[in-house]
């Protein structure tokens, strides 16, 4: 049995890890034997799954244990039988969060931890927007299979949207593909006709628009998840729908390559489908100077 291997990317602090466990703790509730990959030094995803307890990551593992390390020291069990791998990291301010990802990576094929343990779903929760080559280990090693980018109505989340997509091809001949974005808004405002534009001229579609909800938070103060703890709520329906999609795309042919925007025609799409005149500047305006940093 092969494992459906989807990774969740998009810009630091995007929300990437609360719809990535959201949809870890979904699919086992399904009945679906989970492995959940944490790409990030912080384990924020352990303690999601794990009652706020971080586990121990690969590169502890490997420090503790070298060559002797086996699938037992870096495999921890969270909730609803969820299992996780943390990366891990280096101290602050000393080394490369990045290359703690990749060695990741090679560990878990290495010790072929995948393919031994049944797994029916591996989800990587990967942090950053693909300005370093360690955080494309999931793409450039075809771990991650089915690239889901999480991105705000915010311009440097967008921005972001638009460099993984770039990555995304780069390693397409790794059996990598975007499966769609997933619109996580974070300001009131109806945002769905520029994102569905934006996702258009990506050459993807939106698989969700997620509205932000204190419920998200209030159940992230207990380190667990808004499907667990408030299973009736409008987002928590909004997760299952996505989760729903996401299952629906595993045996559909993977879809075409995106169509990444360059830097030049991103601000100028930005400006066109986003942006509001200011009280002295007409609208008109915002079409002829492209040139200007957001």
């Amino acid at each position: 049995m092969t494992a459906n291997r989807i990774a969740i990317y998009g810009k630091g602090g995007i929300g990437k890890s609360t719809i990535a466990t959201n949809l870890s703790i979904l699919f086992a509730q399904q009945g679906q034997k989970v492995l959940h990959v944490g790409c990030d030094p912080k384990r924020d995803s352990s303690l999601k799954l794990m009652d706020g307890k971080a586990a121990a990551s690969v590169l502890e593992a490997l420090a503790a244990e070298g060559a002797k390390v086996a699938a037992e020291h870096i495999v921890a069990v969270g909730r609803h039988g969820v299992e996780v791998i943390e990366s891990g990291g280096p101290e602050p301010g000393v080394g490369c969060a990045g290359r703690g990802v990749s060695l990741m990576i090679e560990r878990i094929d290495e010790l072929e931890v995948i393919e031994s343990r049944g797994y029916d779903v591996v989800v990587y929760d990967v942090l950053g927007d693909v300005v370093c080559g360690g955080f494309a280990a999931p793409l450039r090693q075809g771990a991650g299979r089915q690239v889901y980018i999480v991105t705000s109505e915010e311009p440097m989340s967008l921005f972001a949207a638009n460099n993984i997509a770039k990555a995304v091809i780069r390693f397409q001949r790794n059996g990598v593909s975007l499966g769609g974005l997933i619109a996580n808004i974070r300001d009131p405002g109806d945002y769905r006709t520029p994102m569905a534009a934006f996702a258009e001229r990506l050459g993807t579609t939106i698989l969700a628009y997620i509205e932000r909800d204190p419920l998200v938070r209030k159940a992230e103060y207990r380190f667990r998840t808004v499907v667990e703890d408030y299973p009736s709520s409008p987002i928590a329906g909004a997760l299952r729908d996505l989760s729903a999609e996401i299952e629906r795309r595993w045996t559909a042919k993977p879809a075409s390559p995106p169509t990444p925007l360059q830097d030049s025609e991103f601000v100028t799409f930005i400006r066109e489908h986003f942006a509001e005149p200011s009280p002295d500047e007409p609208a008109e305006a915002l079409d002829k100077d492209a040139s200007r940093v957001l």
